[in-house]
């Protein structure tokens, strides 16, 4: 008898235990940690209309990877910051576009060519500060 109730005590705390774990799953799912997802991004080509979708390229950090200077022959205008993305409009052979995002790292596209509209989102959980591109 003793050991009947025993089991029934286990048995139901087993049951609220699972319970309590299966309500409390998809609260941790649903958080971002602040280091981690993807950046993604489009290059809208600026001739055609053409859009390519991608996940960007994550650096090591944002210090560890500054990008080389400009050529004289990449030409860049119309930098926008808004919340999670940066944006900027280039035209050059050969070039890639960043973005610093408030998770300490730097995403890269590229490396692109021709005249496009680059926009990097950051990942969930981050904004973006700073962006620009380097190439020729």
């Amino acid at each position: 008898m003793k050991i009947r109730k025993s089991l029934a005590v286990l048995g139901a705390s087993a049951t609220l235990a699972l319970g309590f774990g299966g309500a409390m799953a998809p609260a941790a799912q649903a958080e971002v940690p602040r280091w981690g997802g993807h950046a993604s991004y489009s290059a809208t080509s600026l001739n055609t209309g053409a859009v390519q979708h991608g996940t960007a390229r994550r650096s090591l950090s944002a210090a560890d990877e500054l990008p080389p200077a400009a050529s004289a022959s990449l030409r860049c205008w119309n930098p926008s910051l808004s919340g999670r993305s940066f944006a900027v409009s280039c035209s050059g052979s050969r070039y890639y576009v960043y973005t610093d995002c408030t998770n300490d790292r730097r995403y890269v596209v590229g490396p692109l060519a021709g005249a496009k509209r680059v926009r990097i989102t950051c990942p969930l959980g981050s904004q973006a500060m700073d962006g620009g591109a380097w190439g020729r």
